[in-house]
Formats: C-alpha cells, structure tokens, sequence
C-alpha cells in the first residue's frame, strides 16, 4: 500500500464511499471559495469532485485545475461556507484560508486535514461535472479525540440538507414535496440539538436555518 493510501485510509476515505468535506477554490479574481461538497476515493491516489456546473467550485476548478479538499467536523465551518450571505460581506471570512503548499488553491486553516490534489480529467454533464483529481499532497493535525455528541452529527446533516431545500423549493410541486420533507428532517435534527447541546453553536446554527427555511417559504408564497 502506497503512502498516500495508508494516509487517505486513515483520514476515513475508503474507495466509492462519499465523504463529507469542504472543497476549497481561487475565483478569476483570486479570492478564496469554499463550498461543502461530498466527494470520493476511486483510486489510493486520486479523488472524485462533483460540483453543480451552476457552482463556484465548477468555474474555479475548470479555470484553475486545482483544489484543496479540506476535513474537518465543526458545524460552523460547514454553515458559512454553505451559506454566504450568512457572513459579513458575502463570503467566508479571509484570515480562514492560507495558500495550499502544492497547488494554486486555498485551505482552511483550522481544518484536521488537508488533500491538495489538481485536475487530471473531466467529464462534463447538463448538472453535475466529474473532477478527477490527483492527491499532491496530504496533511493531518495532531488534534485530540473528541467525545462524540450527536448535535454535531445532526448540525452538520441539516446543513447538507438545507442546500438542497432553497432549490427545491422553487422548483416543481414534486420537488416541493422533496424540500417538505428534508425540512421534517431539519426540524427533527433540531429537536435533538436543543435538547443534548442547548445554547450552543449547534443549536444556534439550527436556529438560523429554520429562519432561513421559513424566509425562502415566505418568498414563494407558502407561509
């Protein structure tokens, strides 16, 4: 086994297993993006990005050939680079990124981990694009074990959610129902975070989705 498949192993990617990260980008402008984004081990040395072709991430990958997929389990990260204009000015804060070491991509600095990996092949599509992309270079932190809480578990899977619904609920009546539904789930994620981590960052981050959720239903007419 290669060192790069012994130490993608060991940041928990197993081959065609998506997992849940942060992708990061530079825009024509040079301004660092980050946007969540599941993505997958298809080879020890290379990862599967598939990016909406409507998306930032799209344009910074086919201008740039390059990204930096970062690890980490902190709702917050998660909820402002999901949600921009949940940030002052747009965009997530500056002082987050630093430059990658290998590729012309930026990181998060507080990340656990990071994949810098570059474009080696592209498959276009109607919705969804396919990056193959090459692992440069590979870095974890040394952070501590972290007792398991699920308001973690359900923040972070309410925002995966709730990017889904904005969409969704402008769109058909049978995508309505879709959004109807991961909106039941969102609530119910909230519940669980109000009761194991009351006045935390997790339970105010669900109180911001709800109230982001109620103002889209406002916007089409179905409060």
């Amino acid at each position: 086994m290669t060192r790069f498949a012994l130490t993608l192993e060991k940041l928990g990617f197993f081959k065609d297993t998506i997992m849940e990260t942060i992708v990061s980008t530079y825009d024509e402008r040079g301004r660092p993006n980050a946007a969540p984004m599941g993505v997958i081990a298809i080879e020890p040395r290379k990862i599967l990005i598939r990016p909406h072709v409507s998306s930032s991430t799209y344009r910074n990958l086919m201008a740039n050939r390059c990204a930096v997929v970062n690890v980490t389990s902190d709702p917050v990260m998660f909820f402002y680079t999901a949600f921009k204009e949940a940030n002052i000015g747009g965009s997530a804060p500056l002082d987050w990124f630093e430059k990658a070491k290998t590729v012309n991509a930026p990181r998060l600095k507080s990340a656990d981990a990071i994949i810098e990996v570059s474009v080696s092949e592209i498959k276009p599509s109607n919705f969804f694009a396919e990056f193959s992309c090459d692992v440069k270079f590979v870095w974890a932190s040394k952070v501590l074990p972290r007792a398991y809480c699920r308001a973690y578990f359900a923040t972070i899977e309410a925002i995966i959610h709730a990017t889904r619904v904005k969409s969704f609920l402008t769109s058909n009546s049978a995508e309505r129902e879709k959004a109807a539904s991961l909106i039941n789930l969102i609530k119910h994620y909230q519940e669980i975070t109000n009761r194991v981590a009351p006045n935390s960052k997790c339970s105010e981050i669900m109180a911001n989705l709800i109230g982001m959720i109620e103002s889209w239903e406002q916007n089409e007419g179905l409060r």
